[in-house]
């Protein structure tokens, strides 16, 4: 087997690792007591599993080398699958499991309410600009634009933050925030960009198209585009799973301490440390 064989299949495998624990912990969450972090943090992970397996089955398995059926490379929808799952654990951790004051938990709410409401309007009014309740759904954005506004933790943010704050943003953090704030997220830009240009049509991803690269046929160049995305795949999936975890010490932390510990250590393996 070659190198680039022999270091996906270990890549492979430390995926497959991270995917049984989340998906074990995912069908044991219920039951426990929490607030409406705990339960959206809880949804926002349901989601992450989901996407960890969508991801399993698209994925070249380990015996790809010798299973010709199985040794099918697409780059771009790994890629975009991958940065589903970095989006969502960046997600999981604004909405979840950051440990924020009340009064910070209530403005994120309502930013969370109002593009819920606007993405709703705008979706209602494409389909039918006659529809009686567009009113009220706009009166309603109108109130919850100006409660927005007025309230107390809104002059706490940077300059930045509030003004995404008041334009309805879901998330007023920007990925620059991430970076300094976690450790897991060393590097976030320029990972999302890559995955990014590697999941869009234009431009990067076709451009790189020639007889071999970006057909599906495996080549060393796709296979370590893949190798990079399932590592950030790995990566965030794992942060989620440890994360949620983490959140609830008296449940689940208790009951899934020795596969939380396995994978504790493969959020940052493979990654150089920002400092």
């Amino acid at each position: 087997m070659k190198k680039i064989d022999k270091d996906y299949v270990d890549e492979r495998n430390l995926f497959d690792i991270v995917l049984e624990t989340t998906a074990t912990i995912s069908l044991n969450q219920h039951g426990i007591e929490t607030d409406g972090r705990g339960v959206r943090g809880m949804k926002i992970f349901t989601k992450q599993t989901l996407t960890g397996i969508s991801l399993d089955k698209i994925l070249p398995r380990q015996n790809f080398p010798k299973n010709q059926k199985e040794d099918f490379w697409d780059i771009s929808s790994i890629a975009s699958l991958s940065r589903n799952l970095e989006e969502g654990f960046l997600s999981l951790h604004y909405f979840g499991l950051e440990r924020v004051s009340d009064e910070e938990a209530e403005l994120r709410f309502f930013i969370l309410q109002l593009h819920r409401n606007v993405e709703w309007y705008n979706l209602r009014l494409s389909e039918n600009p006659k529809d009686p309740e567009l009113n009220q759904f706009k009166e309603g954005i109108s109130e919850q634009r100006l409660r927005i506004k007025n309230h107390p933790f809104l002059p706490k943010l940077t300059e930045v933050q509030r003004n995404k704050a008041l334009r309805g943003h879901e998330i007023y953090k920007t990925k620059a925030d991430f970076e300094n704030e976690l450790e897991v997220c060393n590097n976030l830009r320029n990972t999302y960009r890559l995955l990014s240009n590697l999941a869009h049509p234009l431009p990067l991803s076709i451009e790189r198209i020639n007889n071999e690269k970006g057909r599906g046929i495996r080549n060393e160049i796709d296979m370590n585009y893949c190798m990079i995305s399932m590592m950030l795949a790995r990566r965030y999936l794992a942060a989620s799973t440890v994360g949620i975890v983490d959140y609830f010490p008296n449940s689940l932390g208790k009951e899934f301490k020795k596969q939380i510990d396995s994978i504790r250590p493969l959020l940052m393996k493979g990654f150089k440390n920002k400092n």
